[in-house]
């Protein structure tokens, strides 16, 4: 024993009560600490996928820029030296980029065309010819480093391009435009307070900042941040700021401009919203701790007195005298006690005939469970294998499908093919036959039969099954889809309309996704089999966003569905194209997938003079 000489219950309650609040305190303290470790990690962690998440924002801006200068640098207007045409489609560029200016410069750095200044005007060479020499060298496009306007004296930023013309560079394309562009977009960002957000050149000179940018706009970033960022692509550390606070700044590094983004928290404020916490942990235990002990003292009183009174009615037992009611207890454990004195033997051979019976209960409960849980068994088993058979008939159908749409992909290339053979023993009767005529023949035919090669891998790989999920571009899905019965819809004079305002992505199984729209599509083209009309067929596949949802729609104008039908075309073996054309588990299958195996929602609906089904993931 602990306690060696003689002490009251009220004395070793209290120590009792100690000894637990000695545990709990030791715990406060370690979750306390871990605590305040996890929130200062949580705020790093914040910070640094805030600032990720701004230089995506901020390589979008200058990918944006960068892919408008590629598209003018694609001008027919460059390849005929047309830079009249050149000057009124970089005005006509720069509507979209308000306060820029384009300008053209030859290798030497000469300009031909500056947005800013009439054509025909006169032009000095560029200033920057690093830029100009960089481009010329390498053929890829530049992000410049901030500098200021010779006569605004304005910060601005500089993006060049290439332009080729015979697989050389010819031409020097630029876009200027003042930094406010970028400032404005970190200004948009909602930061919490005390947050503050930066945006850094490959020279980590401060591009664009919220809090002060007419301050320290054009500044170096200080030496210990400039070192960090140097030695890590992105990492949180604790620097002093530029405006010389103690901080814990987030950076990431652009891998496609050099360029870095930086958020920064002010120390003192992650730290008095710690220490608030801690503070109010501290107190509420310790209050706790307090009134446990006060709690636990009377209540040990209490049960002094009850244990007392049990003394001399446990001696009459042992002396085998009758023990008389105890009453004035406090406490209810006592009473039962006192009860118990008398009733033990009654009560154990009774507990003892309610264990049998306890048992007995539960092994029949038992054996039902298991008869129970075998049948669900067996109808699991035979809900799995339905399912096996309706995927391998949806396969088997697509299949069937698939042979066709093969003859169809190699129809035009096998025509083509025969007409290069005719063409080689005509050409030797006539004696025109030379060296030259026959590799470009052999050349023809092996890019024909390379293509025909290539669909049969098409259509066997669209026939592997999936794995497991993984992320995809609805868009490559759609078009590969396409790629696949395209012979078959043009044969029967159907017309196909994509439109899709984004590339969207999604996590799934991307072949069961394209035997889904490959269903779909393969049934618009038999109604308008069945239709025989000659109005123009045209299915129409749009893709979009709508509620965080890849929703995408296939519609056509093919008469639509019956609505007495309508609600059991997705039913397992209900088709109306007869048993000879289909199986009836396409649509039931495509629906499976949708909604079982990805999540999603497949419906159908008649718009129009046609039937639209649409596919949200």
């Amino acid at each position: 024993m602990f306690f060696r000489s003689r002490s009251t219950i009220r004395f070793q309650l209290t120590c009792l009560v100690v000894t637990c609040v000695l545990p709990v305190w030791l715990v406060a303290g370690f979750l306390v600490f871990h605590a305040y470790t996890a929130k200062r990690n949580q705020i790093n962690r914040n910070v640094l996928e805030t600032a990720r998440a701004m230089t995506m924002v901020v390589d979008r801006e200058l990918s944006s820029v960068q892919a408008a200068l590629r598209a003018l640098a694609t001008s027919p207007a460059f390849a005929n030296g047309d830079f009249a045409a050149v000057h009124r489609q970089t005005l006509e560029l720069l509507k979209s980029y308000p306060g820029a200016d384009v300008i053209v410069a030859d290798a030497t750095g000469q300009q031909l065309v500056n947005s800013y200044r009439p054509y025909g005007d006169s032009l000095p060479k560029r200033k920057n010819l690093e830029a100009v020499r960089s481009i010329f060298e390498s053929g890829k496009p530049l992000v410049g480093d901030l500098f200021y306007g010779a006569v605004t004296r304005r910060p601005m930023i500089g993006i060049d391009v290439p332009v080729f013309r015979g697989g050389k560079v010819a031409y020097d394309l630029a876009m200027t435009f003042p930094s406010d562009r970028l400032a404005a977009i970190i200004l948009q960002q909602p930061l919490p307070k005390g947050w503050y957000c930066s945006i850094l050149d490959s020279k980590k000179v401060i591009v664009a900042r919220t809090q002060d940018p007419e301050k320290y706009v054009g500044k170096q970033a200080n030496p210990a941040f400039r070192q960090a960022m140097a030695n890590a692509k992105e990492g949180t550390v604790e620097v002093k700021s530029i405006a010389g606070t103690s901080v814990l700044a987030s950076f990431c590094n652009s891998s496609m401009s050099g360029w870095a983004v930086a958020f920064g928290v002010s120390k003192a404020v992650v730290m008095t919203e710690t220490y608030q916490w801690m503070g109010w942990a501290i107190g509420g235990v310790t209050i706790i701790s307090l009134i446990g002990i006060i709690l636990a003292l009377g209540i040990a009183r209490g049960i002094v007195q009850d244990i007392q009174a049990l003394v001399n009615p446990s001696l009459s037992i042992g002396r085998g005298e009758h023990v008389a009611a105890i009453d004035n207890l406090s406490v209810k454990e006592t009473e039962d006690v006192a009860a118990a004195l008398v009733k033990a033997s009654e009560l154990l051979q009774h507990r003892a005939r309610e264990r049998d019976d306890a048992e007995r209960q539960l092994s029949e409960t038992i054996n039902l469970l298991q008869i129970e849980t075998a049948e669900r068994l067996r109808a699991t088993e035979a809900l799995l294998e339905r399912e096996r058979m309706f995927t391998q008939q949806s396969r088997q159908a697509a299949m069937g499908e698939m042979i066709g749409n093969i003859a169809h992909q190699w129809r035009q290339p096998l025509n083509t093919l025969g007409l290069i053979v005719q063409e080689l023993p005509i050409l030797q009767e006539m004696g025109v036959l030379t060296r030259e005529n026959l590799d470009a023949s052999v050349a023809n035919a092996k890019k024909i039969i390379f293509h025909m090669s290539q669909t049969i891998d098409d259509f066997r790989n669209f026939f592997r099954p999936d794995k497991e999920k993984v992320s995809f571009k609805i868009n490559d899905i759609v078009a590969k889809t396409i790629s696949l019965i395209d012979g078959s819809f043009s044969e029967q004079r159907i017309k196909i309309e994509l439109g899709v305002k984004e590339d969207i992505s999604i996590h799934g199984y991307p072949t069961e996704y394209s035997q889904v729209i490959l269903n779909i599509l393969i049934n618009a083209r038999d109604a308008f089999v069945e239709l025989k009309a000659d109005a123009p067929r045209v299915v129409i596949i749009r893709l979009f966003r709508e509620d965080d949802k890849a929703v995408l729609t296939i519609a056509d104008n093919a008469g639509g569905i019956a609505e007495d039908i309508l609600a059991k075309i997705f039913d397992p073996y209900f088709t109306t194209k007869g048993p000879d054309k289909g199986t009836g588990v396409g649509l039931f299958m495509s629906k499976t997938i949708i909604e079982k195996n990805m999540g999603g929602s497949l419906s159908v609906c008649n718009s129009g003079n046609g039937a639209e089904f649409r596919i949200e993931v």
